[in-house]
């Protein structure tokens, strides 16, 4: 029972940090952005910042759209390159930025697509210079009746530095279909997300308590083993 009891307080103490990984690898969680175009007023922020709040969209009355994670952006309201374009500031700057991600919505019944593609830049100040990180091209089925979320990422070749992060969402062209144009009506957006390429070097709040708690509960359980045996 010893043994069994030493095995759980090491796994523990080996399998936290593991678990806490890709959390604090995240650098965007609840950080501020700017909406350069903003969303419609009908699916809008709301000053909340949906986009970093890591809250992803969940089937409402059977359809994606109506989850209050998405913001929406109508065709009409892209700029005069087609594009939504978002400044994420990450509140400080961080010299092993990585990994990018979009989430998007296709529901195609409802005229929202996926967006054609984005571009990630990053610059050291909101108005300063941008750097180009890299575009990820989206493929996604544009037949009725689709819907589902997903994600598109961008791997930057090497580390990159900065704090502001400018997303530019390129919204879908007009595209043919059976022979008819077909205008994509909007693209919906539910997170965007930015990560390290190491997480923090300290374990977060909730991992070092799970951790205390956990070595405490096992040293415990063998002290009464022991104490048990003794009596």
């Amino acid at each position: 029972m010893k043994k069994i009891f030493i095995v759980i307080l090491v796994l523990s103490l080996l399998a936290l940090p593991v678990m806490a990984l890709e959390e604090s690898a995240l650098l965007s969680r609840g950080k501020s952005y700017t909406l350069v175009t903003p969303a419609s007023i009908a699916y809008p922020d709301d000053d909340s910042f949906k986009l970093t709040n890591g809250e992803k969209g969940e089937l409402v009355e059977g359809y994606y759209y109506k989850s209050d994670a998405y913001l929406g952006f109508n065709q009409a309201g892209k700029d005069e390159n087609g594009d939504f374009v978002i400044i994420l500031d990450l509140g400080s700057d961080y010299n092993n930025i990585k990994t990018f991600v979009l989430s998007y919505l296709t529901e195609t019944d409802v005229g929202i697509y996926a967006p054609q593609s984005y571009t990630v830049y990053i610059a050291d100040e909101a108005e300063g210079v941008y750097t180009l990180v890299g575009t990820e091209v989206i493929e996604e089925s544009k037949q009725a009746g689709v819907a589902l979320t997903n994600t598109a990422v961008i791997e930057a070749p090497e580390n990159v530095s900065g704090q502001y992060i400018k997303f530019v969402i390129h919204h879908l062209e007009p595209f043919d279909n059976e022979g008819t144009s077909v205008t994509a009506g909007w693209t919906f957006i539910d997170e965007i997300e930015v990560y390290s390429s190491t997480p923090v070097s300290q374990t977060g709040e909730g991992g070092t308590a799970a951790l205390i708690i956990l070595a405490i509960m096992s040293g415990s359980a063998w002290l009464g083993i022991k104490f048990k045996k003794r009596i």
